[in-house]
């Protein structure tokens, strides 16, 4: 029987004997106080209520109701503030048992809770403004609620209705739908308006709410859903159910990549090289179709099963003062550098290693499978800032027939005089380079650029230009070598000069 029920009967007269016995055994309870006791008049009661004497008794005092049992949690809040529970004992013609009158908010709530069920609590109480003062008669209080019970009612929940609040920003629940067909219908609706936040939504809901098994085939079975899905599980960084879901749709080349991202993600250098061969094992290999990315992996971990030991070694040696690293300090780590950087790095501070060494540029050369020209654009770039010219002449000279020696250059001697100029070559070194370069107007313009007078005379000397040899003449300095020999060919007498 709930205490609002009791509250609303009247006790007569042939009750109170019994009530006065069951009080006063009660009353023997000394860790139980009752507020509707005889002994409690309206102005103590109303004095315990507002100095709220009730609550600051030691924890071991009780409130208690006609059947000694405790006054419920929300009742005895109401007293403590002192707001929802009004007071007011009235006496009465057939009893001096004082009746009791408290706000009915928490019943409302629970009742339209009840009613409603999965329906937003919004829903159900909106418009509902409390009074400012006074109370609600009991009829005014059914009233609501069947109107809320009502309108709870009417509310329509069919797929179209909800898709359309999703797009709209109303309220809306999707727990309303329980059966499969129910939820396949909501997300074929969402797909039909191309919304995106509603597709998502209801793959999320379908995800939490069916097998896995079940919601992995209705979803291969809409690949508009699906990219939804996985757009999402990209954006939220859930990588391991990304992984599954294109596993799942057989998309082995997005599966393998996804992991590949992620085993070099790997903070650790040694760390990232087990990664690496990990997923090369697992992802790269097995599938006939990612040969060519499968060795790109397998030179990726490589170049980091070759960058730590060098890396290793060379931060000891440096530590011991060894002069190259004095000489020229290391400004950056060798680790997760570029293949092209480690091959510079090598060739500026081990050009010389041979090649069974792990350091050597021609092991590295051959191992990773550059073509010539990229090994003699690096190679030339270090020996050249290293100034070791004879270096250059190494590389730069190929053996002919019987024996013989020839200069040849896979980059072209033009590129090899813009190397040699950037590193401030000396003009003999510049000088020797730019006359091997084929074709009389290139070479004369590379020499005018870097200012390689001798080559210029020769060239235009070559060219039989009289004139712009007259004309270059006067730009030179009074008393330089270009000058001199400038003037030396224009009275040179075995010259045919152009008319």
């Amino acid at each position: 029987m709930s205490l609002f029920y009791l509250m609303l009967q009247r006790p007569g007269k042939e009750s109170q004997d019994d009530q006065e016995e069951y009080w006063m055994k009660s009353a023997a309870n000394k860790n139980k106080f009752n507020i509707f006791d005889d002994d409690v008049t309206v102005e103590t009661a109303e004095e315990l209520a507002k100095s709220k004497k009730l609550l600051t008794q030691c924890d071991d005092v009780d409130l208690v109701n006609w059947d000694d049992t405790p006054v419920s949690s929300a009742i005895s809040d109401d007293i403590h503030q002192g707001v929802s529970a009004r007071v007011s004992f009235t006496p009465s013609r057939e009893s001096s048992v004082p009746s009791i009158q408290y706000s009915k908010s928490q019943e409302r709530l629970h009742t339209i809770t009840q009613t409603t069920r999965d329906l937003r609590l919004e829903d159900a109480i909106s418009g509902y403004k409390p009074a400012a003062s006074g109370a609600r008669n009991q009829e005014e209080e059914i009233q609501y609620l069947r109107r809320a019970l009502k309108k709870a009612k009417e509310l329509n929940f069919s797929p179209d209705d909800t898709i359309r609040r999703m797009m709209l920003g109303e309220p809306y629940s999707l727990e309303v739908f329980h059966s499969k067909e129910e939820k396949l219908q909501l997300l074929d609706k969402a797909i039909q308006v191309h919304d995106g936040n509603a597709i998502t939504a209801v793959i999320l809901f379908l995800r939490q709410t069916v097998k896995p098994s079940l919601f992995n085939l209705e979803l291969q079975r809409r690949p508009v859903a699906v990219s939804h899905y996985v757009s999402y599980l990209r954006a939220h960084y859930d990588f391991k159910e990304l992984g599954n879901v294109l596993g799942m749709l057989n998309r082995t080349e997005e599966a393998a990549i996804l992991k590949y991202r992620q085993a070099i993600s790997a903070p650790d250098v040694r760390g990232k090289m087990s990664a690496l061969r990990g997923c090369l094992k697992a992802h790269f290999l097995p599938e006939p179709d990612l040969t060519h990315e499968a060795n790109l992996v397998e030179q990726h971990a490589s170049l980091l099963e070759r960058q730590w030991p060098i890396e290793d070694a060379d931060s000891k040696s440096e530590a011991q003062g060894n002069l190259v690293f004095k000489q020229y300090p290391r400004k950056v780590s060798i680790l997760n550098m570029p293949l092209i950087t480690t091959l510079y790095y090598n060739c500026f501070y081990h050009g010389r290693d041979a090649e069974n060494l792990l350091t050597s540029p021609l092991a590295i050369k051959t191992q990773h499978q550059l073509s010539d020209k990229q090994y003699i654009w690096t190679a030339l770039s270090a020996r050249s800032r290293l100034k070791q010219w004879n270096g250059i002449e190494e590389l730069l000279t190929a053996k002919g027939w019987f024996g013989n020696t020839k200069n040849v250059s896979v980059i072209g001697f033009d590129k090899v005089c813009e190397i040699l100029h950037r590193t401030s070559a000396p003009d003999e070194i510049l000088s020797k380079y730019l006359r091997l370069i084929d074709g009389s107007e290139r070479r004369l313009n590379l020499a005018k650029k870097y200012k390689c007078h001798d080559v210029v005379v020769e060239t235009l000397v070559h060219l039989r230009d009289r004139a712009e040899l007259q004309v270059y003449a006067s730009k030179l300095s009074p008393g330089s070598r270009g000058l001199k020999t400038a003037q030396d060919a224009l009275r040179s007498s075995t010259i045919k000069w152009k008319t």
